[in-house]
């Protein structure tokens, strides 16, 4: 057997449950899109290596302690509850949504690039998270919502649809906006910049 073989075989092994009892944490927990997927793969506890979701999966991080970057593949999505990543998070070109949501990475960026439902980080229904590290949002079609957080790095928002939304946030970094329509919006809650603010509202000191 492989070491490969292995650590495929380690990560299933008691860290999944079963498909009925994840939908019901997933519910319980926050009441996302009405659109989200139920979970493919749940995992609890404490996790070690890097996590490649393949469509069509749903992966869903509840209580976990994940240990290495999770990167999610176009047409595969992630929702993360109450839980800790040590690493980046990337979800690449046309993936399908993301919930993140009462977590934290550890030195790890976020980014979410072309997704097909709205991307939800912190706001109504979802706690507020706590990212060592930039987040980055570009081009997604259904909506993104940025709100509450703490955000070591800088915050990058380009060309998303529908609505951006970037709310009492507080910013390490410079805050950026770029080509979204509509212009972002802050739901009368300003965000605390340590950088720079430029690009469309995001520019105003108010915002």
């Amino acid at each position: 057997m492989t070491r490969l073989h292995q650590h495929r075989i380690g990560r299933r092994t008691g860290v999944t449950l079963s498909a009925s009892l994840a939908l019901l944490a997933v519910a319980a927990i926050a009441p996302v899109s009405a659109n989200a997927a139920a979970c493919t793969q749940t995992i609890t506890g404490t996790n070690n290596g890097v996590i490649n979701v393949a469509a069509p999966n749903k992966l869903c991080l509840v209580d976990a302690v994940q240990t290495g970057a999770v990167n999610v593949a176009p047409n595969a999505g992630l929702s993360v509850l109450r839980s800790t990543i040590n690493g980046a998070v990337t979800l690449s070109s046309g993936y399908t949504e993301l919930q993140f949501c009462g977590s934290r990475t550890v030195i790890g960026a976020i980014v979410a690039t072309g997704g097909k439902q709205a991307a939800l980080l912190g706001g109504a229904g979802c706690a507020a998270n706590t990212i060592d590290g930039a987040v980055t949002l570009d081009n997604n079609k259904a909506g993104v919502t940025l709100s509450g957080n703490a955000i070591v790095g800088a915050v990058t928002a380009s060309s998303n649809k529908v609505i951006t939304t970037i709310s009492g946030n507080r910013i390490g970094g410079a805050l950026t906006c770029t080509n979204n329509t509509p212009a972002p919006v802050n739901g009368g809650v300003s965000n605390t910049v340590g950088g720079g603010r430029s690009g469309q509202t995001c520019s105003s000191p108010t915002f």
